[in-house]
């Protein structure tokens, strides 16, 4: 596939224009936009990917761009592990998703050698872990595996992946897989996101199919060399409570009283930010802005990381399944256990009285007795939301939640894609592509 026709399929070639920065190594300079016809200023709350990317796109248009960021670091949900130290940051792996993406270009750009997702996978059931050759010979797993297979093309009535799991009388000793393949990949649970949902992602998705991971520190260390203007137009600890768009000019004020001004502002902030009601909004949102808010689902969220003396899995296991609140643990070959637990299983964990690092690490040692001893250090941080899915009945929430607010306030981050990109990282990068025509062309592309 051309750039010209991953461009014009994933919505980023608008008004004749590539809108690519020059950082971007396989674009002309000639190709990145000049032309811009606002020359005002632009304020960005939040420090995340999206208001990161839109900011230098700005900048690079001779825009004058401040970031307010709430936290004391940049990167938004990029870091999570935010205060860890460098030998974490290195074994925790991120996974990019898809070989056409402009994240994909940009850790090109910069050097950064991506591997591809490699590796088998071990799965509990029947009171025992199975190899994927020996799960393959248990029917209930085989017919597991189509039931998560044939929601990518499911064209039902809209339910959740748990209610159709239900529906095909597949036996409970695979559900919890099930959950993992159907729901906490998503950033939930299966009993959450919609089969319609995940069917509707899968086919719009456009940015290939390939996974590879890169482990933090280098994610963080392309994002920085790429993205220096941005960087460098942060305000720290700054978090916003109110946002006037009512006159001409935008006025905002933050927790400690402050107040700022601007002729353009761009919302990056998470979902749940907006969801919550943290940022009062005068003239108050629409009702289909606040409906659409209520119909994108997003959850709570544990991030555990912890090392072993000893890798106790076969060489080259990549994740291994398991039957308990906390299901899906991703391990390397030399001893780093990673597991995310969302939708469902995050509230019953949060229940549980008691640390929740120890609580993972004592349900992985269910899986491997005797491996909580070998534990030389760990890491967990809960995230009020992590990444939003589509829960039945979404509609057309993500392209209310897209649309600005008299051409004067904007959004982006992966939440507001609408072409099947959300949940990812390229997929925020894409909404401040789409935010940066709205802005500098005076409406929506």
């Amino acid at each position: 596939m051309n750039r010209r026709k991953f461009l014009q399929q994933t919505g980023w070639l608008t008004a004749g224009t590539y809108l690519l920065p020059a950082l971007i190594e396989s674009c002309k300079k000639s190709d990145w936009d000049n032309t811009a016809s606002f020359q005002g200023e632009v304020i960005i709350i939040g420090a995340g990917i999206s208001g990161l990317y839109a900011a230098e796109m700005l900048m690079r248009q001779g825009v004058s761009v401040k970031i307010l960021e709430a936290t004391s670091y940049w990167g938004g949900r990029i870091r999570t592990f935010p205060e860890a130290t460098d030998s974490f940051q290195n074994a925790h792996q991120r996974i990019v998703k898809g070989e056409f993406s402009v994240l994909s270009d940009l850790l090109r750009h910069q050097n950064i050698a991506l591997t591809e997702k490699t590796g088998s996978e071990l799965y509990y059931f029947t009171g025992s872990l199975n190899s994927e050759t020996e799960a393959n010979q248990n029917t209930f797993f085989q017919d597991m595996l189509q039931a998560v297979e044939s929601l990518r093309a499911f064209d039902g009535t809209d339910i959740s992946a748990q209610a159709y799991f239900e529906a095909l009388d597949i036996s409970t000793n695979v559900e919890s897989i099930y959950n993992v393949l159907a729901g906490q990949v998503y950033g939930t649970s299966a009993d959450r996101i919609s089969a319609q949902g995940i069917a509707r992602q899968y086919q719009h998705w456009s940015a290939g199919k390939s996974e590879y991971t890169i482990p933090s520190n280098l994610l963080l260390q392309a994002i920085e060399q790429a993205l220096p203007g941005a960087l460098s137009a942060i305000q720290y600890d700054t978090t916003i409570s109110s946002i006037d768009y009512s006159s001409s000019k935008i006025t905002m004020q933050d927790t400690s009283g402050a107040s700022y001004m601007c002729d353009r502002l761009l919302c990056t902030v998470p979902l749940s930010i907006l969801q919550n009601g943290s940022i009062s909004f005068t003239p108050p949102l629409t009702g289909a802005k606040q409906n659409a808010l209520s119909r994108v689902g997003i959850d709570m969220c544990y991030c555990a990381l912890f090392k072993l003396q000893t890798a106790l899995w076969p060489t080259d296991t990549q994740r291994i399944i398991g039957d308990d609140i906390v299901q899906s643990f991703e391990v390397s070959d030399d001893g780093w256990v990673y597991a995310e637990v969302s939708g469902t299983q995050a509230e019953t964990l949060a229940s549980i009285f008691g640390d929740p690092l120890s609580i993972i690490q004592s349900q992985f040692d269910q899986l491997y007795p005797g491996s909580i001893n070998q534990i030389t250090q760990g890491a967990v941080q809960q995230l009020p939301g992590n990444r939003s899915y589509d829960p039945v009945g979404v509609g057309d929430a993500r392209k209310v939640l897209a649309s600005s607010l008299g051409n004067k306030v904007f959004f982006a981050g992966e939440a507001t894609h609408t072409g099947g990109h959300h949940g990812t990282m390229h997929g925020a990068m894409e909404t401040a592509l789409r935010v940066v025509t709205e802005i500098t062309h005076g409406g929506t592309a």
